[in-house]
């Protein structure tokens, strides 16, 4: 009976200790789990989400284009020009107000022939329509500011568009292109093959003429896959702007 009363006792001393630690600071705990020889995996932080180096490649060649294209460069152009107009239609009321005048020469010089005031005339002239037009100016230039911008804008997503189309074209041609040239290789190698065959009797002469044909034939595939690889290299780089080796 006494031993079960200190099993006992040792266990709910466990338990407590148990509780207590969870209770403890991280740092009080660190010290404990020290000193009892106790070693815990530190929680890994979740792993953060990488742009892939392909995105990176696309955005690249975007930028690229947007700032190569001359289209771009004409509606920055027509903005700056629009926003000039809108700056001068802000100065309409100062250029549209006149002012004049004019002095009595005869009373200025005190000539016996004055006979009139004042010796001075200042007059203003104001347009009726002042107001209405630099008015209507105004929101002109600034209707022109935000055509242009949609503009540009537009102009950019085309760009965008364009690129991205392009370089999946180019990718998808020199993919055909490595897999035209194992195919070659491997046509070459049975052609190769079979004359050594026919040399020593094994095959007969129309079977290594189908296997040269067969050769020939994938030489010719690998020319026009090559060829369209080619024109989507030059196609991509004139919508960049640059070489694309400088790029990749």
């Amino acid at each position: 009976m006494k031993l079960f009363f200190l099993f006992c006792f040792a266990l709910l001393g466990n338990i407590c200790h148990a509780q207590s630690l969870t209770k403890m600071p991280d740092s009080v705990r660190k010290v404990v789990d020290e000193y009892n020889g106790v070693t815990r995996q530190p929680t890994e932080a979740p792993a953060k989400s990488k742009i892939s180096d392909e995105n990176i490649l696309k955005e690249k060649m975007v930028k690229l284009a947007i700032k190569n294209n001359p289209e771009m460069r004409m509606a920055d152009a027509n903005i700056e020009i629009a926003e000039i107009a809108r700056n001068k239609a802000k100065s309409t009321l100062l250029s549209s107000v006149s002012l004049g005048g004019n002095a009595n020469e005869f009373v200025i010089n005190n000539s016996e022939a004055a006979s009139f005031f004042p010796k001075y005339n200042i007059g203003m002239v104001i347009p009726l329509d002042l107001f209405a037009k630099a008015k209507a100016e105004k929101k002109t230039a600034i209707q022109n500011i935000a055509i242009n911008t949609s503009q540009k804008d537009l102009i950019e997503r085309t760009i965008r568009t364009k690129v991205l189309i392009l370089y999946e074209t180019y990718k998808e041609k020199k993919e055909i292109v490595e897999l035209q040239k194992i195919a070659m290789e491997d046509d070459i190698a049975s052609y190769e093959k079979a004359q050594q065959d026919y040399a020593a009797n094994v095959i007969t002469l129309d079977q290594l003429n189908k296997l040269y044909k067969a050769s020939v034939n994938e030489k010719s595939i690998l020319a026009t896959k090559q060829k369209e690889y080619n024109v989507s290299v030059i196609e991509l780089e004139q919508a960049i702007g640059t070489s694309l080796d400088k790029v990749l």
